[in-house]
């Protein structure tokens, strides 16, 4: 399977423009990232393959909140992403779950 890197090279995108790309994805989730961090600490928030957040069952009405925020924050850069470098939203996405993985 190609990653999206490789995708991202083939389609004439420059290794700076490809660190560009992983730059404005990971400024896009800063806002948020503190109490989305301490949401996944306390077990109420999953990061799932697709590039979005998941809320447990037991999460409160507030984290849930915070994920439907996060997850709509992140569909729109990832639409944005996949515009100007000619892939998906649902690209962007599984790229931006396997570099926070480390993968």
């Amino acid at each position: 399977m190609m990653t999206i890197s490789k995708t991202l090279l083939k389609k004439g995108l420059t290794p700076f423009r490809t660190l560009l790309f992983s730059v404005l994805l990971a400024l896009s989730f800063s806002a948020a990232a503190a109490p989305l961090d301490d949401a996944k600490r306390a077990g109420y928030v999953i990061e799932i393959p697709t590039g979005y957040v998941e809320a447990t069952p037991e999460a409160p009405a507030s984290i849930k909140a915070l994920v439907e925020d996060i997850n709509k924050r992140r569909r729109q850069a990832y639409e944005r992403i996949g515009q100007r470098n000619g892939i998906t939203a649902d690209q962007v996405g599984v790229e931006s779950y396997r570099k926070r993985m480390g993968e």
